[in-house]
């Protein structure tokens, strides 16, 4: 009787793990047993894939939008056949710790003419989106979301504030801030603290452009 029932459970998630759409149409690698809302709220936040939802914790997905206990409970059913899980509260809480400790520790040993306008800079690009992660990268404060990096400090230069952002969408987004014809690169400048105040509405829209092409990327 209890292999019996194991096959039936094994049957029943393979028949949930069917790729629904949300009511737009997108796709997504969720079970349609968790509901028509919580995959447009998964796929809102920037998931669609199953082995993304491996590096956020239960906690992290109940706080979107239509994402119930039973759809985690399903959704940590399906991880766990196919040999994946969410991310643990303790393991997210250390690498967060540590990469916030690193850039903190970072920033007080740092001489820089423009350092206050680089502390400026950083507030300013992660109030842009909650999920935009801080970390240290090429000796720098570097930002990232969900996994995928978006814009790192230059600060060998000391004569303005530099900016590089390298991802390989960056190049289809259109705003006038950017600067360069990379493939995967483009750069922004700052003179001082009132050019960026003036050039803040522009780099807030590059930001959020890009990570708009970034989560249709990944559907």
């Amino acid at each position: 009787m209890v292999v019996l029932n194991r096959c039936r459970k094994q049957v029943q998630l393979k028949k949930e793990n069917m790729n629904p759409k949300t009511p737009e149409g997108l796709k997504t690698e969720f079970p349609a047993s968790i509901g028509k809302v919580a995959p447009r709220g998964l796929a809102d936040a920037g998931y669609t894939r199953l082995k993304q939802l491996t590096k956020v914790t239960e906690a992290e997905l109940l706080k979107i939008h239509g994402v119930g206990p039973k759809a985690v409970r399903i959704l940590r059913e399906v991880l766990k056949e196919k040999g994946m899980s969410f991310e643990t509260a303790s393991k997210a809480q250390v690498k967060k710790e540590a990469s916030a400790s690193a850039v903190e520790k970072f920033m007080e040993k740092l001489d820089h003419p423009f350092k206050v306008e680089i502390e400026f800079l950083r507030k300013v690009i992660k109030k842009v989106n909650k999920d935009i992660a801080e970390e240290w990268k090429w000796n720098a404060p570097s930002y990232s979301y969900h996994g995928n990096y978006l814009v790192t400090f230059n600060l060998w230069e000391k004569g303005h504030i530099h900016l590089v952002f390298h991802n390989p969408m960056i190049s289809k987004v259109k705003n006038k801030l950017l600067e360069g014809e990379y493939k995967d690169r483009r750069m922004v400048h700052f003179s001082e603290m009132k050019d960026i105040k003036a050039k803040q509405p522009l780099l807030e829209k590059a930001l959020k452009d890009l990570i708009k092409l970034q989560k249709k990327e990944n559907s």
